[in-house]
């Protein structure tokens, strides 16, 4: 049987999943692995591995679409590499590339295109935001199932004015594609787009291995359908198709933002109407007079002139909210951007107040995670990086791996010259430099010799695994990338970095949602880590970041979807038209759990420009302060 939920209440949802689970699993005496269990986000997963109680299963396939595919692709690798022609090495598995590598890959390519070919000549961006977008239109096609050879002729095609626009920019970029694709692919070496590519095409599509799947799995459980991408979609139509029981939770209002590996009209066409059409109540799109059926208390703050004013209203309203007696873990401040300024600014006056406040933005140090800062230091100190090393990072290492306070700490690095327990330790760093070893090999034998036995090292043997594998992907890549020695191992150190910030934000942002603090975060964030707070304080509700412009000079992820019809222009109108469709959805998933919403707005930005934006002329609707028609 296949079963449809159109639950909107969070809390609600989470029940009847955990509910079903776990039936499902006591049914068939505690056995689990053959139940599929796919949730939106690695943040989800972890709240439902903390909640769901049972005395005993087998393994839990509670997983993400992304990891999934990841894992599928390992245990399947040697199918993938029969029949892709592009791949050219033979390795037991494939090795998958960080963000901060792929991003290095193609910038040093669109450098050293756009310096001595004069590559994207038209384009204002700069090389980053070019990079950037690159990425950003490979996943899009990756995700949606669109043929990753014909991206840029298909932006092309959409643009109005495309009569008057170098058609060699678009040329360009698809080069760059196919550049960084082959590259890695060569190799072996795959990211998260490039994951999905070869799952749909060389997997998905094999007979041989939707047999295997049909053996594997009895049971579906599909806990946010509207976060599917057109890839996940296929996934869950084969699932769909041969599982004994199907359970399928959908909330067409989830379609907040056009960023998201999204196509709605796919999931309803493909879906919906092939399994739940008779069980389906109001599909009906988020408008403005779903809006003003909310009823929910919004006061609306618009008298500031100036940003800082705006800020120091925002804090005064929650010392008056602190008065009243309301409670720190039932209040949110929403920024519509990741904003260091605000965030800065903000934070310093709420601590001044002695107000506890945390921010999901997670832009944490490396020494608030200690064990992986020591391997960052240790990797610095073998290559020779130390101007790399913070002093706060050479004494957090200092104190784990002498497991002293940090006073004592400060004093030997203090002193470090002469102290002979520090020194031992540098020389033994030197000695695995003379060896010559790789730096995954380094890294664990650092590992197993000098942390393995301190007080948290057994806890921290994932951390060590993930960052060795780290050091073998880049070893592998960087042999066939022309790069300066000294660079090539900075670019390393910073692509640790990153990784271990990815290993814990799951946990970090799940902790905080039910810590006693004021959160700050985005409306993105705060929607899809399912944060429930129900005083919400918006910030600079002037401002266009709320309603971001959706196309952009050599991307637009609403073309590269699976239902956009490749024959249509992508006019104005329909930005106009998306771009409302997006802001009216996001604003209802703010609401829906809300009960006292501020809305904060200054004249002025925060680089001094006068500001009015579609999110503050919905607000005045919303407060009946410029008439009620629909937009």
């Amino acid at each position: 049987m296949k079963y449809l939920f159109q639950e909107v209440n969070l809390n609600k949802k989470k029940e009847k999943i955990i509910n079903i689970y776990e039936n499902i699993i006591k049914e068939n005496n505690y056995k689990s692995k053959d139940i599929l269990f796919l949730v939106p986000s690695a943040i989800t997963k972890l709240s439902y591995m903390r909640e769901i109680n049972l005395p005993l299963s087998e393994e839990l396939k509670i997983t993400t679409y992304n990891h999934f595919v990841q894992s599928e692709l390992i245990k399947y690798w040697p199918i993938i590499e029969e029949n892709c022609e592009k791949i050219k090495v033979n390795k037991i598995s494939p090795s998958f590339i960080s963000q901060s590598l792929s991003e290095y890959i193609i910038m040093e390519y669109i450098n050293k295109t756009r310096e001595e070919e004069n590559y994207f000549q038209d384009i204002v961006g700069t090389n980053k935001s070019i990079c950037k977008n690159i990425l950003d239109n490979l996943s899009k096609s990756c995700f949606n199932a669109i043929d990753i050879n014909n991206i840029g002729e298909k932006i092309y095609n959409s643009k109005k004015n495309r009569n008057d626009l170098s058609r060699y920019s678009y040329t360009q970029m698809q080069e760059v594609i196919d550049f960084y694709v082959n590259t890695l692919l060569s190799k072996g070496i795959i990211d998260n787009s490039i994951a999905v590519y070869l799952y749909n095409n060389f997997l998905l599509n094999n007979e041989e291995y939707r047999r295997r799947l049909r053996k594997e799995y009895r049971y579906l459980i599909v806990d946010s359908l509207e976060s599917a991408s057109v890839s996940e979609s296929n996934l869950i139509l084969e699932f769909l198709n041969i599982v004994e029981d199907g359970y399928v939770f959908y909330d067409r209002s989830k379609d907040y933002s056009s960023f998201k590996n999204v196509d709605m009209a796919y999931i309803e066409e493909n879906i919906i109407n092939e399994f739940f059409k008779e069980d389906v109540h109001d599909l009906g799109i988020i408008s403005i007079k779903s809006l003003y059926k909310e009823k929910k208390s919004i006061e609306l703050k618009d008298e500031y002139h100036l940003y800082d004013e705006m800020i120091d209203g925002v804090v005064e309203k929650l010392l008056q909210l602190m008065r009243e007696g309301k409670n720190l873990k039932d209040i949110a401040i929403i920024s519509p951007i990741n904003n260091s300024i605000l965030d800065y600014k903000i934070c310093n006056k709420l601590k001044s107040n002695k107000i506890a406040v945390t921010n999901t933005k997670l832009d944490n140090k490396i020494v608030d995670y200690p064990y992986a800062n020591v391997l960052v230091v240790a990797t610095c100190i073998f290559y020779n990086l130390q101007y790399l090393i913070k002093e706060e990072e050479y004494i957090n290492f200092i104190e784990i791996l002498f497991d002293i306070n940090k006073i004592r700490a400060i004093k030997i690095f203090n002193h470090r010259h002469d102290n002979e327990e520090y020194k031992s330790l540098i020389e033994f760093i030197k000695d695995k430099e003379k060896e010559n070893l790789r730096i995954s090999e380094f890294l664990l034998q650092f590992y197993i010799e000098k942390m393995l036995n301190l007080k948290d090292g057994k806890k921290n043997v994932d951390l060590c695994k993930d960052m060795i594998k780290q050091g073998d992907i880049f070893s592998e890549i960087l042999e066939e990338l022309n790069m300066d020695e000294k660079e090539k191992y900075e670019v390393f150190v910073k692509c640790l970095k990153d990784n271990i910030s990815d290993y814990y934000m799951s946990a970090d942002i799940e902790d905080m949602k039910s810590s006693n603090k004021v959160i700050i975060t985005t409306p993105y964030t705060y929607i899809s880590a399912n944060i429930n707070r129900k005083i919400q304080l918006w910030l600079d509700v002037g401002s266009n970041a709320w309603n971001m412009k959706i196309e952009k000079d050599i991307a637009n992820p609403l073309v590269l979807r699976k239902s956009f019809d490749e024959k249509l222009i992508y006019s104005d109108e329909m930005e106009d038209k998306n771009k409302r469709y997006y802001l009216y959805n996001l604003i209802y998933n703010l609401l829906l759990n809300s009960e006292e919403v501020y809305a904060f707005k200054s004249e002025y930005s925060v680089n001094g420009f006068m500001q009015e934006s579609m999110l503050y002329g919905l607000l005045l609707k919303l407060l009946d302060k410029g008439g009620k028609g629909d937009e």
